[in-house]
């Protein structure tokens, strides 16, 4: 039987590390305002993207293993759910990653089957909440 355990804990662990990198962010950010404005490279600001792309997809694996355990749909549907819903934490792994490579091209590889991977587990979630409760 799938709980949805598992995403909570891999949707707390992600907004930990995201929040971990968020401080780390802020702590160096003091010389790039040197001259009185932002003057943050493209690298860092694609690290920066990674980590504010990571709360949200951690909330959103939070979210389905909340659902996940409620729905009234076939083990597969939310077996692949899961796992999508996982997967799609490589988008902000492979930006972050993209950013402190300053732009290794394995990392938008991996920034893309994230993007895919939250598609499609947009559209399970759909059909698990939309799925009839077998009688």
């Amino acid at each position: 039987m799938i709980t949805g355990r598992f995403n909570i804990i891999l949707g707390l662990v992600t907004m930990f590390l995201a929040g971990i990198t968020g401080f780390a962010l802020g702590l160096t950010l003091e010389r790039y305002f040197q001259s009185g404005y932002a003057q943050i490279t493209f690298w860092r600001q694609l690290t920066r993207v990674g980590h504010t792309h990571g709360m949200p997809f951690g909330m959103i694996n939070i979210l389905f293993g909340l659902l996940i355990g409620r729905a009234s749909c076939s083990m597969r549907l939310k077996h692949s759910g899961a796992v999508f819903t996982a997967s799609a934490l490589c988008l902000p792994l492979g930006t972050a990653l993209r950013g402190l490579t300053e732009g290794a091209p394995w990392a938008t590889g991996l920034a893309a089957v994230g993007g895919a991977s939250l598609l499609a587990a947009c559209v399970i979630m759909i059909m698990m909440v939309t799925a009839r409760q077998k009688e």
